[in-house]
């Protein structure tokens, strides 16, 4: 596996690995409805370069209303579905774009991802990394790290590639990532929205002048391990 890249935005590489494929996108609602009508909502992006795209999420309301609006999306937990029936072949591309981190059982969703790739499939996994610069100055200014009150573990990559590994999985391309924030969330004043420049900036000099395993999010491409005997 080549040195990991350094990305400071996510979404052109998620794109471009969809474009053209059968993909299954979960966690598609991004938490609320209001992340719909924002230009950058995942779901939408992903739905104009998929060949085909079905997302999946537990926010049940946002997922009804968003059926109605004719996207192609259902009610289910990540962690427990199966879709097998109806997709025998199973998805070119599984999207779990910010979702592991608020599970209860990642193991479970690890399977039932496996489960549902095309023999030469990719899953990818974005989420917060455990060691990010950003986690450490959040620390020492506000004595913790500001999470999304949803979060249930924090990921280091190599305890994670051990999670994957133990699921069959095996990962075949990482990336770091650390994004600007002041171009992806609303700030309600100009302050804090320069603030969040100026904390994307000092994260990029920690990255670069020290160590890339000081970013904030990691991106894993994972393949299904080579069968090792048994059935699913």
């Amino acid at each position: 596996m080549r040195k990991p890249v350094i990305l400071t935005e996510k979404d052109t590489l998620l794109s471009e690995l969809c474009r053209g494929k059968d993909v299954l996108n979960l966690g598609c609602v991004n938490h609320t409805l209001e992340a719909v009508q924002r230009p950058n909502w995942q779901h939408g992006r992903l739905a104009e370069a998929a060949k085909s795209i079905l997302g999946l999420d537990y926010e049940k309301e946002a997922v009804e209303s968003l059926s109605k609006q004719g996207y192609n999306v259902r009610y289910a937990d990540a962690q427990n579905f199966d879709l097998r029936g109806e997709f025998p072949k199973g998805f070119q591309v599984i999207v779990a774009s910010e979702i592991i981190e608020h599970l209860n059982n990642p193991g479970n969703f690890l399977d039932c991802s496996r489960k549902h790739l095309a023999d030469d499939g990719i899953l990818i996994i974005t989420t917060p990394h455990a060691y990010g610069i950003a986690f450490f100055m959040e620390v020492l200014i506000f004595g913790e790290e500001k999470i999304n009150d949803d979060h249930t573990m924090t990921f280091s990559r190599k305890n994670l590639t051990h999670l994957l590994k133990r699921n069959q999985l095996e990962v075949v391309d990482f990336l770091w990532l650390t994004q600007d924030t002041s171009k992806i969330h609303v700030h309600k004043t100009i302050t804090l929205n320069v603030l969040a420049k100026l904390f994307f900036w000092i994260q990029l000099l920690f990255i670069h002048t020290l160590n890339r395993g000081f970013s904030k999010e990691m991106i894993f491409i994972c393949k299904k391990a080579p069968a090792s005997g048994g059935n699913e």
